[in-house]
């Protein structure tokens, strides 16, 4: 870890001007902001931008910004499904008073903040997609940064890029936490029989500069994965719609869209910061601000998944309900962490495990494949 340095008298000048802006945010001291100018550059983890690609942008944050408060699209509009009425709010952590957001984690001195943006996504589309909140799953960002990232050559000096994860995700599956624990140099090692705690992204979508699709994603699908500009005032967030205060920069940040706000102007997004900084972890920023939009480069850097396929052993749970028909691979259960799931194989058998379950009230381990249930095993 850094050492602690005195940060008195920038969080002064930060005060100073956000008083001439009518204090839109709070700032004050934070973990992050105590830490030395390269601590705090080592929270961070997205490729720095070039001073080329941010003057091509110059007019993306006003443009964004208006067009985050514009009409849903249409079917002519966009490839992306539309949802004709958009609520002005929406929030992951309260879907009518329901929270699917997994909590919120802190990456440490490790340059690993894009896997801990492209899991918080997957973890909760999870969720989301399944209308499970208490699925909680816990995704290896070990396993996807120091194992997937560094077996490509994909770590770069400040970071690896959120769109390659994602791909790896799609392509080869991310185990549990439990099967790499995350260490921040990366000393971790990954345990036998990870193969069987696996998750999977489904059909990786790009919704970089377009954020009416954003909100129809997360509206529909769940979290998206999005890079922002990073102002060393950003360090000292505590609270508020954040606007940047200084040009000074330090680099480039990734984190998870969960929500956003018409009426505040701004999306809800969970950092990788522990729960020490900002909204008990948590980030309002204003529409157009940092490029969140998209950040400068080439790449596709805003980014969502519309479903997550599990191969996974899942922790026992509760048969609360069963359902059968005459029509074959029509049987369903619903477990308890898991919500309605089909059954995919040996009907018969799982079946009766299934009801022996329900009627004794005693837990059951299920093996999920896919959208299916594809064992179940009786524990206790």
């Amino acid at each position: 870890m850094s050492p602690d340095h005195s940060c008195a008298s920038e969080i002064a000048a930060i005060r100073d001007s956000l008083a001439a802006l009518g204090d839109p945010w709070r700032c004050g001291e934070t973990p992050v902001g105590r830490l030395s100018p390269e601590g705090r550059r080592r929270r961070l983890g997205v490729p720095a931008p070039s001073s080329r690609e941010i003057e091509a942008r110059a007019d993306l944050p006003a443009r964004m910004a208006e067009a985050a408060l514009a009409p849903p699209h249409t079917h002519e509009e966009t490839e992306h499904a539309p949802t004709p009425h958009l609520p002005r709010s929406f929030d992951l952590r309260d879907v009518d008073g329901v929270n699917y957001v997994t909590p919120v984690k802190d990456q440490g001195d490790g340059g690993t903040c894009s896997a801990f943006g492209v899991l918080a996504t997957l973890e909760t589309t999870a969720a989301y997609t399944r209308r499970a909140p208490r699925l909680a799953l816990d995704l290896s960002e070990a396993h996807l940064f120091f194992g997937h990232a560094a077996a490509r050559e994909a770590i770069l000096p400040d970071g690896t890029w959120p769109d390659e994860l994602l791909t790896d995700c799609r392509d080869l599956g991310v185990t549990f936490e439990e099967h790499c624990p995350y260490t921040e140099d990366g000393s971790g090692e990954l345990a036998d029989g990870w193969g069987d705690r696996l998750a999977k992204a489904k059909d990786v979508v790009d919704l970089s500069r377009d954020p009416v699709a954003i909100k129809e994603h997360l509206y529909n699908y769940g979290p998206v994965t999005a890079c922002l500009v990073v102002h060393d005032d950003l360090f000292h967030y505590t609270g508020g719609v954040y606007r940047h205060t200084t040009e000074r920069t330090s680099g480039g940040h990734c984190v998870a869209l969960v929500g956003w706000d018409d009426d505040a102007g701004c999306w809800i997004a969970k950092n990788s910061w522990g729960t020490d900084w900002g909204e008990n972890g948590f980030l309002r920023i204003a529409y157009g601000e940092a490029f969140i939009e998209d950040y400068p480069d080439p790449r596709p850097t805003t980014l969502g998944c519309t479903g997550v396929d599990l191969h996974a052993w899942l922790p026992p749970q509760r048969a609360l309900g069963l359902f059968t028909s005459a029509h074959d691979h029509n049987s369903w259960a619903y477990l308890e962490n898991l919500g309605w799931t089909r059954l995919s194989r040996d009907q018969t058998a799982d079946l009766a495990v299934l009801a022996l379950a329900k009627a004794r009230g005693l837990g059951c381990a299920p093996f999920v494949s896919g959208e299916d249930l594809g064992a179940v095993r009786l524990v206790g």
